[in-house]
């Protein structure tokens, strides 16, 4: 085995060690664009901005050693790579002057990507709508840990 080759088995193993994380990113990101304004609304809170994590979610999720990562270890079946790409470019589609929660549940890209995320979702044989925050870690305001994320 060359030197080149044993390095990228080590940065895939390091990669390999948080796959559960870049799996449930992928997931929470579909979840999030397959929800309404109200569900959006739901979740809102002190250290949650929905429209945030919307935008940085998907862009995190995508990335690419995160998105291989993932079909590495067989998280997701190599079927719906493309499908899953194919989404990724829809939301790249969102004009930015829609990118607003007035749009969000009436502008025609906000639709077909709530359309197609609920689609790839039931593909993926995720039943819930519900946004796993298993990987957060929440601070109170004078940097008391509230809640402890999974490890990272």
């Amino acid at each position: 085995m060359t030197k080149n080759n044993l390095t990228l088995e080590n940065e895939e193993n390091d990669y390999d060690k948080h796959v559960d994380f870049y799996y449930a990113n992928l997931i929470n990101s579909l979840i999030l664009f397959s929800l309404t304004t109200v569900e959006l609304e739901k979740l809102q809170g002190h250290a949650f901005d929905p429209l945030f994590e919307l935008e940085s979610e998907i862009d995190y999720a995508f990335t690419a050693v995160c998105f291989e990562t993932i079909f590495r270890n067989e998280r997701i079946d190599d079927s719906l790579r493309e499908e899953l790409l194919y989404f990724k470019q829809e939301t790249n589609n969102i004009p930015s002057n829609v990118w607003d929660w007035e749009f969000i549940d009436t502008h025609p890209n906000w639709i077909a990507v709530r359309h197609r995320a609920n689609k790839l979702l039931e593909r993926l044989g995720v039943t819930t709508r519900r946004y796993n925050d298993a990987f957060i870690t929440i601070h109170d305001n004078k940097g008391n840990i509230m809640q402890k994320g999974g490890k990272v």
